[in-house]
C-alpha cells in the first residue's frame, strides 16, 4: 500500500512540476544545492552575470581561488541577520563590490528598459525532492527558489491515500527547524532565515505556515473557497481542484510581486504573567482570500482609473489590515505606460490608532522608505487639521491616514484646491458601515465657496446652490475602497458596484467587488464561531410601590425610568457582578494557561461606573479571586448625582455610596494603568476583565478575550455582530468562548448573525424619490410657506458671499428667515403641552370624585391633543431624517434641483431652533424591588427562518400618541397577575400573545369596539382570551398554566387587560420593557 502510495505522489508531483515548467520555472536537481548554506549556487551566479557582470567579474578578481563561496558565505551571513525577505527586497553588500541587488521587482511602468530586462532576468526554479540534510537521507517534496534563494517548501499528498493533514503532521514531526538529536539547526527551515512559507497541499486541499516549530506549528487553509463554505470547488475541465495554485499563485509575475509587495514582519508587543515586555515577530504571507482581493482591485484600478467603487465585505477577524496595507501600497505604485501615476495620495480612514502603526510597520518593511505615511489626527501641529490635509495632498505625500471626523476636510481640500484639480485619490474606508461620507457638506459647501472666489461675483443664487448641489456626488477623481464585515444597505449602494457597472434597479443591485463570508471564516479556522457559546440569561424581578401616585404619567418614559432603576439598582448590580465573577473563575480564568480574559458591556457609562464599584468590592470580600483584576472603559466625566440610586445606602452599606459631587473618569478608576491606553493595559497579564459602556465594542482586537457579560440591550444588527465578534479572534489554545447574556433575545442575536453569516443580501435598490416624499410629509404640516424659504435662500446667498469675501457672515438674516415657523412650530407645541397638561388635571379631579363620565370626556380630550402633539413632534423628527437622507441620496445621483439644496440647509437650521419636549419626570419615590432571580432563557425550537435582508431607508413619518398610566398601575396589574418574579418580558409577550389570539374573532372585536367595558366583558371575550390560554400551553406553559391553576381572579384580571388593548388598538412595547 505505501508503495502504491509513493507512486500515486510522485505522479503528482511530477505533474505540478510539469505545469510550472510551463510557466517559465526552471526544475533543479538536489544534487546542486548547498545543504550547509540552504542555497542554489548555480541560480545566484547566472542572475548576478547577467544583472551585475560588473561585480561578479569583481567578486573573481577580490577571491580568484572560491568567488562562489565568499559571495555565499556574506549572503548566509545576511540571511540569518536580516531574514529571507529583507535580503530579497534590498540585497545585501560585500568589501570590494558593494552593494549587490538579489532580485529586481517588477517595474511600476514601461519607460526604463534597463529595469524591465533585469526584472525577466529572475530565475524561479523548483527543486524536486530536495535532500536537505548533509549526512541523512531527508527530502522535501518540492523547494521554490528566487535566484538561488529558497522561498517556499511543499509537502505533497494525494487525497486517494492521504489528506493535506498527512503533510502537516509530517511538518511538524519530521520538518524541525532544528535536528532533536545533534542539535544541528537547518537553515532552510528555520524562522525568517530560511523558506518563508511552507504549504501542506493535496489535490483539494493547501494549507500553509511561516514557522516551524515542530508541534506548535500553526497551520492555516490556502484555500479560495466553495459558495460562502471552506474548501475548493471542482473543476469542470476535469483539473486538480487546488490547480489555481500553480496557474494563478505561481504564475511568474504574481509569485514575484508576493515577496516584493505582500509578505512582512509583524512585530507586536507581549507581556508575559510577570510583567515583561518583548516583541513578538510573525512572518505574514497573505492568506487567499486577502492575496485574491488586493489583486482583483489593483488589476481593475489599473484599467478603469479612478472614479470606481470598490466594496470588500470581509468577515471580522480576516486581517483587514494587513489587506488595507498592501491595497494602499500598491495603489500609490500604480502606474500608467507613460509613468503617470492613477493615484496621486492614498487616504485611509479609519478610527482605529493601531492601524497607523501597523501600516507604517507594513509599509516601511515593503517600500523600504520614510516619508510614505502621515497622520494627521496623530502630528502634533499647530495648523488646523484641514491646513495639514491640504499640505500633505499638495505635497504628495503617498498614503494619509484620517479619522472619520476629519475625512470631510480631506474631501474639501480636494474639492477646493486649485492645485489639486487635476490629482486623482483613492480613499479607503476602514470599517466602511461606520463612515458617514457626505453628512459633513456644511464644510464642503462653504469650502467651495472659497475655492471660487472669483465666480462668485458672477453667479446668481440658483447657480450657486446647484454647485453646491453637485459638490455631493462623489468627484470623479476619486476611487473608494470599503472594507467591511457588517454592511448597511446604504453601504451597498454607495460602494457598490452593479453587474452592467450602470444604476441600482430591482434587476440590477449592487454588489460587493469581493467577498470573504463569516462561515468561511469560521470553517477554515481563521476565526472562532462565537454563537457555538452563547447562552442566553433571564434577569428576572418583581417591583413594588409603597406610595400612590397622585399624577398620571406617559408609559413609556415610565418603562425607561423603571428600566434605568433596575439596572442601576445596587441588588441587579451585586448579584449579576457576583454570577460573572464565579462564572469566570469556574469557567475561563484557567484557559490559555491562564491568561484568559473578559468583556462586560454595560448599559451605560453609570452602570460602568456601579459595575466597577460592585466588581472591586465583591473581590476585596473575596479573596479567592484577588488575581482577577479589572479596568473600567468610558468616555468623558460623571458626577456622583449621575452614578447613585436611591436604594444604595439601605441595601448595600457603602458600596455605592458617593458624593453628589464626585467625579468619575477613566483615568481616575483605573489607577492602576497610571494612564496608560487601556488596550495597552488590558494586555498585562493582572488585568482579566475590561467593563466597557460604548466601547472597545468595533475594532478592538484581543485574541485572549474568551468570554463576554452582556448587560445591554444592543440596538441593531450591524452592532450585534460587531461586539460578538469581539471574541472570534484565534489564539494558541483557544477552542471555546462564553457569550453570558443577560437582556438580549436569543432570536434577534441569532437573526443578526444569519444576515451576514454567508454575506449580505438585498433585494431592492434604494428608491431615491424618498427624499421628496420625506419632504411632502413635512410640506403637509403647513408651517413654513415659499417666502421663508425664498427669505432663506436669499440670505443663505449672501452669507456664502461675505465667507469668501472674509466678512462677518449673516447669521441674523439666515435665524430671521427661519424666524416665522419656528415661532409657529414653538407655539403650537406649548400650546398642546398645556392642554394635555390641564386634560389631565381634570382627569385626575374626575378621578378622585369618582366621576366615571368626566374621566371618559377629559382622558378623550387628552388623547385628542397628545396625538397632535405626537404629529407635531414628526415634523421635527422629519426635518432630521429629510437631512440625513438627502445628504446619502446626493451622492448617489445629482438632483439638478437647486430648490432641494436650499430646503437641506432651511430644515437643518429650522431643526436646531425647534423646542423639543422635555422628558417626563417620573417619581420613582416609595419604589422596590421585591424579588431578583437570575436564571437560564428557555429557548423556542422552531422553523428556520428565511435568511434576512438589508432595507434601504424609506420615508418614515407618523408617530403615535404615548398611553398615560399611573406608574404602580403599570407594575402591579403584570405582577399580580403573575407574580414568582416572572420577567416582565416573558409576561408582555404572554399578554401580547393571548390579545393576537382574541382579536381572531370579528365578533370579540365588534363587541369591543362598539359597547361599554361591562357590556364588553359580558359578551364573548372571557371566552376568547380562555380559549388564548389553553392554545397558549405549547408556546408558554408556565404562564399559560399559572393562570389555569389560578382563581378566577386572575383569569378576569388578564381579560381585562386584553380588553385595554383590543380597545386601544395597541400591544406592549417590548422594547420599552427594555430601555
Amino acid at each position: 500500500m505505501q508503495g502504491d502510495t509513493a507512486h500515486q505522489e510522485k505522479h503528482f508531483e511530477a505533474y505540478i512540476v510539469q505545469q510550472l515548467q510551463k510557466q517559465g520555472w526552471q526544475v533543479g536537481d538536489t544534487r546542486h544545492y548547498d545543504t550547509e548554506r540552504a542555497l542554489y549556487p548555480d541560480d545566484l551566479v547566472a542572475w548576478l552575470e547577467a544583472t551585475q557582470p560588473e561585480k561578479w567579474a569583481k567578486l573573481c578578481k577580490d577571491h580568484p581561488a572560491d568567488p562562489r563561496g565568499a559571495l555565499m558565505d556574506r549572503l548566509a551571513k545576511t540571511l540569518e541577520a536580516d531574514g529571507t525577505v529583507q535580503a530579497l527586497r534590498r540585497g545585501f553588500a560585500i568589501a570590494g563590490c558593494g552593494h549587490i541587488d538579489l532580485s529586481e521587482a517588477a517595474p511600476e511602468d514601461a519607460r526604463n528598459a534597463e529595469v524591465t530586462k533585469r526584472y525577466q532576468a529572475n530565475i524561479l526554479r523548483v527543486v524536486p525532492q530536495l535532500k536537505y540534510h548533509p549526512a541523512r537521507e531527508l527530502a522535501i517534496d518540492l523547494v521554490f527558489f528566487i535566484n538561488g534563494v529558497p522561498v517556499a517548501t511543499v509537502e505533497v499528498k494525494t487525497d486517494f491515500t492521504q489528506s493535506a493533514d498527512a503533510a502537516v503532521e509530517q511538518y511538524k514531526t519530521d520538518r524541525l527547524p532544528q535536528d532533536p538529536k545533534t542539535k544541528r539547526r537547518e537553515p532552510l527551515l528555520t524562522f525568517k532565515r530560511g523558506a518563508v512559507v511552507h504549504f501542506a497541499l493535496s489535490d483539494s486541499d493547501i494549507q500553509m505556515a511561516t514557522k516551524l516549530d515542530g508541534e506548535n506549528t500553526f497551520f492555516l487553509p490556502f484555500n479560495q473557497g466553495n459558495e460562502g463554505h471552506a474548501g475548493n470547488p471542482a473543476r469542470k475541465d476535469g483539473e486538480y481542484p487546488v490547480a489555481y495554485f500553480w496557474e494563478k499563485v505561481c504564475q511568474r509575475d504574481a509569485w514575484l510581486r508576493i515577496f516584493h509587495s505582500f509578505v512582512y514582519v509583524e512585530k507586536k508587543d507581549v507581556v508575559d504573567l510577570k510583567g515583561n515586555w518583548s516583541k513578538k515577530e510573525t512572518l505574514i504571507f497573505p492568506r487567499y482570500h486577502q492575496w485574491d482581493a488586493v489583486n482583483a482591485m489593483i488589476a481593475d484600478a489599473k484599467a478603469n482609473g479612478p472614479g470606481m467603487q470598490y466594496l470588500c465585505e470581509h468577515s471580522a477577524g480576516s486581517g483587514k489590515t494587513s489587506t488595507i496595507a498592501w491595497t494602499a501600497h500598491d495603489l500609490i505604485r500604480l502606474r500608467r505606460d507613460n509613468g503617470e501615476p492613477i493615484f496621486h495620495s492614498v487616504i485611509i480612514v479609519t478610527d482605529r490608532t493601531v492601524l497607523d502603526s501597523q501600516l507604517q510597520d507594513a509599509v516601511k518593511q515593503i517600500d523600504h522608505q520614510f516619508g510614505v505615511i502621515a497622520a494627521i489626527d496623530r502630528q502634533k501641529s499647530s495648523k488646523s487639521k484641514s491646513k495639514q490635509l491640504a499640505e500633505a495632498l499638495l505635497n504628495g505625500t503617498p498614503i494619509i491616514v484620517v479619522t472619520i471626523q476629519t475625512f470631510p476636510y480631506a474631501m474639501e481640500a480636494i474639492v477646493t484646491e486649485k492645485g489639486l484639480k487635476d490629482r486623482s485619490f483613492a480613499v479607503i474606508m476602514d470599517e466602511a458601515h461606520a463612515s458617514q461620507t457626505g453628512t459633513n457638506a456644511t464644510k464642503l459647501q462653504a469650502a467651495l465657496s472659497l475655492g471660487s472666489k472669483g465666480d462668485m461675483a458672477g453667479m446668481s443664487v440658483e447657480e450657486l446652490l446647484e454647485q453646491l448641489q453637485k459638490s455631493r456626488a462623489r468627484p470623479k477623481n476619486l476611487s473608494h475602497f470599503a472594507f467591511t464585515a457588517t454592511p448597511k444597505h446604504s453601504t451597498f449602494m454607495l460602494f457598490g458596484r452593479t453587474q452592467d457597472g450602470g444604476k441600482p434597479s430591482k434587476t440590477n443591485l449592487p454588489a460587493a467587488f469581493h467577498k470573504y463570508p463569516m462561515r468561511q471564516a469560521i470553517e477554515e479556522g481563521f476565526i472562532l464561531d462565537v454563537l457555538k457559546g452563547y447562552t442566553p440569561y433571564q434577569t428576572a424581578f418583581n417591583l413594588a410601590k409603597q406610595l400612590d401616585d397622585t399624577q398620571r404619567v406617559s408609559g413609556k418614559a415610565a418603562k425607561r425610568a423603571l428600566a434605568q432603576w433596575m439596572s442601576l439598582h445596587p441588588t441587579n448590580v451585586t448579584q449579576k457582578v457576583q454570577f460573572i465573577v464565579e462564572h469566570f473563575s469556574k469557567n475561563v480564568a484557567a484557559l490559555l494557561d491562564g491568561k484568559a480574559k473578559a468583556m462586560v458591556v454595560t448599559s451605560s457609562r453609570a452602570a460602568a461606573v456601579r459595575y466597577k464599584k460592585g466588581f472591586d468590592a465583591y473581590i476585596a470580600k473575596h479573596t479567592e479571586h484577588a488575581g482577577i483584576r479589572s479596568l473600567v472603559a468610558f468616555s468623558g466625566k460623571l458626577t456622583g448625582k449621575q452614578v447613585m440610586h436611591s436604594d444604595d445606602e439601605r441595601l448595600n452599606g457603602d458600596v455605592f455610596v458617593v458624593d453628589e459631587k464626585e467625579e468619575f473618569t477613566e483615568l481616575s478608576m483605573n489607577p492602576g494603568a497610571s494612564g496608560q491606553d487601556l488596550r495597552i493595559a488590558f494586555e498585562r497579564p493582572e488585568y482579566r476583565v475590561m467593563l466597557v459602556a460604548d466601547k472597545f465594542q468595533t475594532g478592538f482586537d484581543q485574541p485572549k478575550l474568551v468570554a463576554m457579560y452582556i448587560d445591554k440591550k444592543i440596538a441593531n444588527d450591524v452592532e450585534i455582530v460587531q461586539t460578538f465578534s469581539r471574541l472570534n479572534r484565534t489564539a494558541p489554545g483557544k477552542d471555546e468562548t462564553f457569550i453570558i447574556d443577560f437582556v438580549n433575545s436569543p432570536e434577534n442575536v441569532k437573526l443578526a448573525f444569519s444576515k451576514y453569516d454567508d454575506g449580505a443580501l438585498i433585494e431592492e435598490a434604494q428608491d431615491l424619490n424618498v427624499v421628496y416624499d420625506i419632504k411632502k410629509q413635512l410640506d403637509a404640516h403647513g408651517l413654513y410657506e415659499s417666502e421663508d424659504l425664498e427669505a432663506f435662500k436669499q440670505a443663505r446667498f449672501k452669507s456664502l458671499r461675505d465667507i469668501t469675501q472674509a466678512q462677518e457672515p449673516q447669521h441674523k438674516a439666515l435665524y430671521a428667515a427661519t424666524e416665522r415657523p419656528s415661532r409657529l412650530y414653538n407655539q403650537k407645541l406649548k400650546m398642546l403641552r398645556d392642554a394635555i397638561a390641564t386634560w389631565e388635571f381634570a382627569y385626575g379631579k374626575a378621578r378622585a370624585n369618582k366621576d366615571e363620565a368626566g374621566m371618559k370626556s377629559a382622558d378623550h380630550q387628552r388623547k385628542d391633543a397628545a396625538e397632535q402633539l405626537a404629529a407635531l413632534m414628526g415634523f421635527k423628527s422629519g426635518l432630521a431624517r429629510f437631512c440625513r437622507a438627502y445628504a446619502y441620496i446626493a451622492q448617489l445621483i445629482d438632483f439638478g434641483d437647486p430648490e432641494l439644496e436650499n430646503f437641506a440647509a432651511f430644515a437643518k437650521l429650522l431643526g436646531k431652533r425647534l423646542d423639543g419636549v422635555p422628558a417626563d419626570r417620573v417619581d420613582l419615590k416609595g419604589l422596590v424591588l421585591s424579588g431578583f432571580d437570575i436564571k437560564t432563557r428557555a429557548e423556542g425550537v422552531g422553523e428556520e427562518p428565511k435568511k434576512p435582508t438589508l432595507k434601504p431607508i424609506g420615508a418614515g413619518g407618523g408617530g403615535r400618541a404615548d398611553e398615560p398610566n399611573y406608574l404602580k398601575e403599570i407594575i402591579d396589574r403584570l405582577n399580580r397577575l403573575f407574580g414568582d418574579a416572572t420577567p416582565l418580558r416573558d409576561q408582555a409577550i404572554f399578554v401580547n400573545h393571548i390579545a393576537a389570539i382574541a382579536k381572531e374573532s370579528d365578533v370579540v372585536m365588534a363587541q369591543v369596539e362598539n359597547n361599554s367595558r361591562e357590556q364588553a366583558l359580558k359578551g364573548n371575550l372571557p371566552g376568547a382570551v380562555q380559549q388564548g390560554v389553553v392554545r397558549a400551553l405549547t408556546s408558554h406553559q408556565k404562564l399559560a398554566t399559572q393562570v389555569l391553576k389560578a382563581d378566577r381572579q386572575a383569569m378576569a384580571a388578564l381579560t381585562d387587560i386584553i380588553y385595554e388593548l383590543i380597545r386601544d388598538r395597541r400591544i406592549i412595547d417590548l422594547d420599552d420593557l427594555n430601555a
